[in-house]
C-alpha cells in the first residue's frame, strides 16, 4: 500500500514528506513482521527482503541528501546511490539463490520420499500376493 503525500499544498518540504512516508512504511512493516514471517510463503518472504533492501538503500541515500550539499555533491551522491543499490541487488540475489536452493532440496526430498513409498508399495504387494505352487506327489522338484 503506497502513501501519497501532497507536499505542494501543505507547505511541507520534500524531505519532511519523505520522512512521513518512510515512517508510515516502517511502522507497518515492523509492527507485525515476526508474526507475518511465520505464516508467509517463501516467495512472500523474498518479496519482503527485496522491499527491505531497496528501502534501506533509499533511506541511506535520502539521509545524505538531507545533510545538504547541493549540486556540488551530485556526483558523490550518484556514486553512493549506485553503490547502495548494487549492494542491495547482491543481497536480493543471495536471498533468491538461497530460496532456490531450499526449493530444490525440498523437491529432492519429495522425490526420494515418493520413490521410497513406491518401493515399499511393491514390497507390500509382493508380500500380500504370495505365489502358490502345486506339486504333484511323486514328481521331483
Amino acid at each position: 500500500m503506497a502513501t501519497v503525500v501532497d507536499v505542494s499544498s501543505r507547505g511541507r518540504s520534500w524531505l519532511e514528506a519523505r520522512s512521513l512516508c518512510f515512517l508510515s512504511l516502517a511502522v507497518c512493516v515492523r509492527s507485525d513482521r515476526d508474526s507475518e514471517r511465520r505464516n508467509m510463503s517463501t516467495v512472500q518472504l523474498l518479496r519482503v527482503l527485496v522491499h527491505e533492501r531497496i528501502n534501506a538503500a533509499a533511506e541511506d541515500f535520502l539521509l545524505q541528501v538531507e545533510e545538504g550539499g547541493g549540486k556540488a555533491r551530485v556526483p558523490e551522491l550518484r556514486a553512493m546511490l549506485t553503490e547502495r543499490l548494487a549492494a542491495a541487488g547482491e543481497q536480493i540475489l543471495a536471498g533468491l539463490e538461497e530460496t532456490l536452493l531450499e526449493s530444490e532440496e525440498r523437491v529432492e526430498r519429495t522425490e526420494r520420499s515418493q520413490r521410497e513409498v513406491c518401493r515399499q508399495r511393491r514390497l507390500l504387494d509382493a508380500a500380500m500376493q504370495p505365489v502358490v505352487r502345486l506339486h504333484r506327489a511323486g514328481q521331483s522338484r
